[in-house]
């Protein structure tokens, strides 16, 4: 089934600037189907020009494509460049979410809830991944389209030609296309970021390479990003716990995403390998053996008062191969868990320089924390030690203490394998 596609049903007989059926699709969701005022029969086609919606996904494509999910709440002025809805121009647009997650996009689609007046109601609930040159693909083939002679877009096609014609250079140059990404990655619309930021981290990303420094900026989007990650390299530098992970990096054998994955599936392998390289058959990974994965004293689980960190920071050494460390949890749970999150990241991102442990939603965050709770917590003993498919508080509460993990790694665990149900769109993304 096709990843994604925007399909367009044209219609001769319509003048310039007139509706046409439209229909977007991912696998099998159809998130333009429809129920119309007064029918009771689906429909997967939403009448609306499809200029309004090629004008909308050229001006916004650097962010589509490049932008996460905030880490914090999601801000108007991040929805009106991912919700289709705010495409408005006197039509009703499917309440759609598009983001771009590296070389995945993640999509997220809410239906209307019935009752809602309106001329329609869109039907369709769906959390998913696609890999992203699937999303370009079908942006690219839709807009050529459009543009097509016999379409008939109407009164603003030159605009449009120009417009998408000055994307497409700009997408073939490689220099524009790492300072759109990284705009992008910040938050901010194409040509509208300082100069002086994108410099600044264009120079970091020479020193500790570019993928770590755009995971640093997902991680703390906006102005002071490149004045965040300063701070956070100081002290990791100057006061980071030494560590080294190439034991767990062989021990987790090769590794290899897959895109058309959740990242709980790509985790669970690796992390099973390193708990068996460990030795630990059953039950919980002992602060001491989970130190000695990173060689570090187990004494770096423990608090130490340190505050004001926006994420955690794995960083390479300049010198040989070992690391230094920080943590931004201030509790054993959370320092436990972020140093499996530490392991992850050394076994996604390979040789980079630099792996910030932070909130943010991209792929290789998601992998992270897939990883410490697989390699903490493993699917197939939680289930043994729980004994039931439909747990209580007290059983979550009672298995958390006997794996030494927080209470919502239990819950995690048990909605990547459909134990609880995802109640959240923010635990939907997470799994996606």
């Amino acid at each position: 089934m096709n990843p994604f596609s925007i399909e367009v049903r044209i219609d001769r007989r319509a003048r310039a600037d007139d509706p046409h059926d439209i229909a977007i699709r991912s696998y099998e969701h159809v998130f333009t189907r429809l129920l119309r005022q007064g029918s009771d029969h689906l429909d997967d086609w939403l009448q609306a020009p499809p200029s309004c919606l090629a004008f909308w996904l050229v001006d916004n494509w650097w962010r589509l494509r490049f932008e996460c999910v905030p880490p914090a709440k999601q801000t108007d002025e991040w929805r009106l460049a991912h919700d289709l809805a705010s495409i408005g121009g006197g039509y009703v647009w499917p309440r759609l979410s598009i983001w771009g997650e590296g070389e995945r996009i993640g999509l997220v689609s809410h239906s209307d809830p019935p009752g809602v007046v309106g001329p329609v109601r869109y039907v369709t609930d769906a959390v998913l991944a696609i890999p992203a040159l699937a999303f370009e693909t079908a942006v690219d083939s839709f807009v050529n389209l459009i543009l097509d002679e016999r379409l008939g877009v109407g009164s603003d096609r030159d605009a449009l030609i120009t417009q998408w014609r000055a994307l497409c250079e700009e997408r073939d140059d490689p220099e524009i296309t790492a300072w759109r990404r990284l705009e992008a990655e910040l938050g901010f619309d194409a040509d509208t970021a300082p100069d002086a930021l994108i410099t600044a981290l264009a120079a970091l990303a020479e020193r500790f390479g570019e993928r770590g420094i755009e995971e640093a900026v997902q991680a703390a989007p906006g102005l002071d990003a490149a004045t965040i990650l300063n701070r956070q390299i100081a002290v990791a530098e100057n006061s980071g716990w030494d560590c080294d992970f190439s034991r767990a990096v062989e021990a987790a054998g090769r590794f290899s995403c897959d895109l058309t994955l959740p990242p709980w599936r790509n985790a669970r392998e690796p992390a099973q390998r390193v708990r068996e390289f460990l030795g630990v058959k059953s039950g919980a990974v002992s602060d001491k053996e989970l130190s000695a994965l990173a060689d570090m004293p187990a004494r770096a689980i423990k608090p130490d008062g340190r505050t004001g960190l926006v994420y955690g920071l794995r960083l390479r050494s300049e010198k040989d191969s070992r690391n230094r460390l920080v943590f931004r949890a201030q509790n054993p749970l959370g320092r436990r868990f972020e140093l499996g999150r530490a392991v992850g990241d050394a076994i996604w991102a390979g040789s980079d320089a630099l792996g910030p442990v932070a909130r943010s939603k991209t792929s290789r965050q998601k992998f992270q924390r897939a990883f410490a709770q697989s390699l903490l917590c493993p699917f197939e003993e939680l289930m043994s030690v729980l004994s039931k498919s439909d747990p209580t508080e007290d059983d979550v509460a009672a298995a958390a203490f006997h794996f030494n993990v927080s209470e919502m790694v239990i819950r995690n665990t048990l909605m990547n394998y459909g134990v609880l149900e995802r109640e959240h769109t923010d635990d939907q993304v997470e799994a996606a």
